[in-house]
């Protein structure tokens, strides 16, 4: 009894000890199983998922977009500098640089960019626009304060004239805001400010040049830091001093002539700004051009020697007609010719004797350049 028993019991241990080994098998493949559903490289096995690219775009795409985003921020900055409201524009450039840096393909990059261009096409005329009205207000505002301090009262008429007249509303001021309100394309405000910028640096110069009791035929500082900002130093420039009534003569930046003329009247001032010969005339006539009615009318007069310098009938030319040149002689008075056509300034030529019309005449070429401050 005892045995049988005993041998029964040794029996169930056996069944117990080879279900926990079958049990011990099936984990292991299981195991095993689950491993293999890792990627596979070579004779590696990961068990890590597969990572996604990240997405690529074109390095030119890129560039470009990189170089408008910058073109956009100088437009906005060109616009804060003159007190424009950059609200919006700031607004624009922050969602634009967003789009692009968030483009997950080239095509989503380009219609990005796209939007971009827009944006910085729809900000340069405004942006030049309140440049544009900014400098002119600047020049009008240095114009007035000027004539304001700086007078000419003239005994001939017993009339007080503002100095620094051929910048104000009769001269390049008043062109200035004409030009400015028919501006329409990019093109034309870029022109105008172009303008400005150049009436404005003139006219400091002027200002300064005005304190210099350098005689006028010696070379003048003015000259050469007005001829050298322009980059005229390495050819020839006839610089008109409206100031002085003076016009000096330079070649490479050294001063090979200078003397005495007389500019325009305050009704018809001589336009100050960097101009040049456009045409020469040996000898020719100047006519009028208006009713013998209009205080503007003036005889057929022959000239000698005719450099236009300005379009629509600004010249340097003799006038024969008149003695004296120099300082005042822009203004009413009595030359010493007694011809009632020499008392007062012209109608916005530069006018000086017939020696120095032939010798000027001899040295300049067509385009050369014509500085007048």
């Amino acid at each position: 009894m005892i045995f049988k028993f005993r041998s029964e019991q040794l029996n169930i241990y056996p069944q117990k000890k080879t279900s926990a080994f079958i049990l011990s098998a099936l984990i292991l493949g299981l195991i095993v199983l689950l491993t293999a559903c890792g990627t596979t490289t070579g004779n590696s096995v990961s068990s890590m998922p597969t990572a996604i690219p990240s997405p690529t775009i074109d390095p030119t795409l890129t560039k470009q977009g990189d170089m408008e985003l910058q073109a956009f921020q100088q437009w906005i900055a060109l616009t804060r500098q003159y007190s424009g409201d950059i609200t919006s524009y700031q607004q624009q450039y922050s969602s634009d640089q967003q789009a692009l840096h968030s483009a997950q393909s080239d095509a989503a990059y380009k219609n990005a960019m796209a939007r971009l261009q827009g944006h910085v096409d729809a900000i340069k005329i405004p942006a030049m626009k309140i440049e544009g009205t900014a400098l002119l207000q600047q020049l009008k505002q240095q114009v007035t304060a000027w004539g304001q301090t700086h007078q000419y009262h003239d005994t001939f008429n017993n009339i007080t004239y503002p100095l620094g007249y051929e910048y104000g509303p009769n001269g390049v001021g008043g062109w200035a805001e004409q030009e400015l309100g028919q501006s329409q394309t990019l093109a034309d405000y870029q022109q105008t400010v172009e303008d400005l910028n150049v009436y404005l640096t003139n006219f400091q110069a002027m200002m300064t040049n005005a304190g210099d009791k350098t005689p006028y035929n010696q070379v003048h500082q003015t000259d050469l830091q007005l001829i050298q900002h322009y980059g005229f130093m390495n050819k020839k420039v006839v610089v008109v001093s409206l100031e002085e009534q003076a016009l000096r003569v330079y070649d490479n930046g050294k001063l090979v002539n200078a003397f005495l003329v007389t500019s325009g009247r305050p009704e018809k001032p001589s336009p100050p700004g960097t101009w040049w010969v456009e045409v020469k005339k040996s000898p020719t006539v100047f006519k009028a051009g208006v009713p013998q009615s209009s205080p503007d009318w003036y005889p057929d007069t022959p000239i000698n020697y005719a450099m236009q310098y300005h379009s629509n009938g600004y010249f340097l030319h003799d006038s024969w007609w008149r003695s004296d040149y120099g300082p005042t002689t822009n203004f009413p008075h009595a030359d010493s010719s007694g011809d009632p056509f020499s008392a007062q300034g012209s109608h916005g030529c530069v006018n000086m004797s017939k020696d120095n019309a032939a010798w000027l005449y001899g040295f300049v070429s067509l385009n050369t350049t014509v500085l007048v401050y």
